[in-house]
């Protein structure tokens, strides 16, 4: 028992960017690169819900699959500690340049679907990604 009882505040902050920005096709491979570097650690949650069974992306917007060479944004989200939401305060770009984990989730978004995202729609899907990534975890 904590000095906040049995319930001791969530240390956790979920944090996402819809649209990372990129300033090349360069800088879109290694986003790409990073995103299947930590698929192998996301969570079953998370991957259910934004790829399918033979890993292709699924666009969360609307649920299609991104076809390969498709124009795409890419998304993140970050359930951070509190030691990673200081090092993103100083650096938003820090998240990916740390280790894969399963506190994290990165999806493809159709260009078209991007843009048709409203702030209702992007909160809806945030929920949803962040309920994913905290399943089976203590915070949930």
């Amino acid at each position: 028992m904590t000095e906040f009882g049995p319930f001791a505040p969530d240390p956790f902050r979920y944090r996402a960017i819809w649209g990372v920005r990129v300033d090349s096709s360069h800088g879109f491979d290694l986003l790409v690169a990073r995103q299947l570097i930590w698929l192998p650690h996301a969570k079953p949650a998370v991957r259910q819900l934004l790829y399918a069974q033979d890993e292709q992306p699924i666009c969360p917007a609307c649920a299609e699959v991104v076809a390969p060479g498709s124009p795409s944004i890419v998304g993140t989200a970050l359930l951070a500690d509190r030691a990673q939401q200081e090092v993103l305060a100083k650096d938003p770009a820090a998240f990916a340049s740390r280790s894969p984990d399963s506190l994290e989730a990165w999806w493809l978004v159709h260009g078209s679907c991007f843009d048709a995202l409203t702030e209702d729609r992007i909160a809806l899907l945030n929920q949803r990604i962040e309920l994913a990534l905290r399943t089976d975890t203590r915070f949930n």
